[in-house]
């Protein structure tokens, strides 16, 4: 959240304070709040208005497409781990859409790769993870784990296939 002061001044041949600059600052704002102080400053009106403030999402800035992204992460987890990689970050994303997050917030990839490489049983394993505090601990962990402990394709195959053998 961002914030601005602007201070308007009264117009006596107005009658009232021009809120011009102001209306022209918050045209392109999502406005979350607007706080009024009257006074007073060589006997003359002032307003400073206090604007609380985020931009829309379509004024952000773009990343640049031809900045290199960092995918050191993938070494962590090599191509056997990417299915369990590619689940938690489906659910990251579906979790981010929910609580209107980025996803990056939720979790780094590299600690979702982390978490693949380090395949925690328990939220004292997971808090363990570089990067993954109590706070994520105790909102996450529980779904985190419950997604590492489902075996992946690569489990069910090696138990199929030890199944077939000892027949």
């Amino acid at each position: 959240m961002l914030a601005k002061i602007i201070t308007l001044k009264f117009n006596s041949m107005l009658e009232s304070f021009d809120d011009e600059p102001l209306r022209e600052f918050i045209k392109d704002k999502d406005v979350h709040s607007i706080r009024d102080h009257f006074f007073i400053r060589n006997d003359m009106p002032y307003l400073a208005m206090t604007v609380t403030y985020s931009m829309p999402a379509q004024l952000l800035p773009q990343p640049r497409n031809d900045a290199k992204k960092d995918e050191s992460w993938r070494e962590l987890i090599g191509e056997k781990g990417m299915p369990l990689f590619n689940t938690l970050r489906d659910w990251r994303n579906e979790r981010a859409k929910k609580e209107g997050l980025s996803p990056y917030i939720i979790f780094t990839n590299r600690q979702l790769a982390s978490i693949v490489a380090a395949r925690p049983e328990s939220l004292t394993k997971l808090a363990e993870v570089e990067g993954i505090g109590k706070a994520k601990t105790e909102k996450y962990g529980k779904d985190i784990l419950k997604l590492t402990a489902q075996p992946s394709e690569e489990q069910k195959q090696e138990t199929s296939e030890q199944e077939i053998s000892e027949q």
